[in-house]
């Protein structure tokens, strides 16, 4: 995946805020409501994030973008238990990804994780 079409599956399933919204040409993530009730919250994405996001969105959907900001945030957690579930996930099936980068191997490769009601 290059940029142009990370940039376009970002914005075709609607996971960036419009740039029209703004006029700085930064791109954003609406995350309000992920981390408390009622909590307004942007996460600026800088460019050479967008591959990466698209990607862990592509293969995730929104938990990947849940995980992204967590990482980006020192592993933030949400006042919510699903959504730390849903990143907790992601973030054992990278760690998996990174143990074992060949998917064909991954695909037989026996692993094991408990995701916690922290």
């Amino acid at each position: 995946m290059n940029f142009d079409e990370g940039l376009n599956l970002l914005r075709m399933a609607d996971v960036l805020l419009d740039d029209e919204d703004f006029d700085d040409g930064i791109l954003r993530l609406n995350m309000s409501d992920v981390w408390a009730w009622a909590y307004a919250d942007l996460e600026e994405v800088p460019q050479e994030s967008i591959i990466e996001l698209a990607k862990l969105f592509f293969s995730y959907g929104w938990a990947g973008i849940n995980y992204w900001v967590s990482e980006r945030n020192n592993q933030r957690k949400s006042e919510f238990s699903d959504v730390n579930r849903r990143i907790q996930f992601v973030r054992e099936e990278e760690r998996i990804k990174k143990q074992c980068p060949n998917d064909s191997e991954r695909a037989y490769k026996k692993a094991t994780y408990t995701i916690s009601n922290e």
